[in-house]
């Protein structure tokens, strides 16, 4: 369990996604962004850095704050609301870029993966705002 940092919470983001990054190539049988070796040259490594890295890096920049700022509430009804708007916010984020659809299957395992990994990696803070 970590304490909420703001490297932590970085840390949190980027674990995430490659655990859901994981559940999508088992979930489709796609394992193309496992396969390094295919990268011969410059612009091969920047597509698959851009692609790999693009929502990772946009969560960190729009939610980092928000989940910081969650773990500062001692009321459960203002800590519940932060993570259900920072859930709402993510599933948006996510189908914006990644769907020309307004409902996205993926975009619902991103939450419940975000929720998932928000208690593991923070189980010992989250606990008190319940008490």
């Amino acid at each position: 369990m970590l304490k909420p940092s703001l490297i932590n919470i970085l840390l949190f983001w980027f674990v995430k996604y490659i655990a859901f990054y994981v559940l999508l190539m088992f979930k489709s049988n796609n394992y193309t962004l496992i396969e390094v070796s295919q990268l011969k040259n410059g612009e091969d490594w920047f597509l698959y850095l851009w692609m790999f890295l693009f929502l990772p890096v946009v969560s960190m920049l729009i939610f980092t704050t928000p989940v910081y700022f969650s773990f500062k509430m001692k009321s459960v009804v203002y800590f519940a609301l932060i993570v259900t708007a920072i859930l709402i916010g993510e599933y948006f984020v996510y189908v914006f870029f990644t769907s020309d659809r307004h409902i996205d299957i993926n975009g619902i395992y991103n939450g419940g993966m975000s929720l998932l990994f928000l208690l593991l990696f923070f189980y010992k803070s989250i606990k008190p705002v319940f008490k």
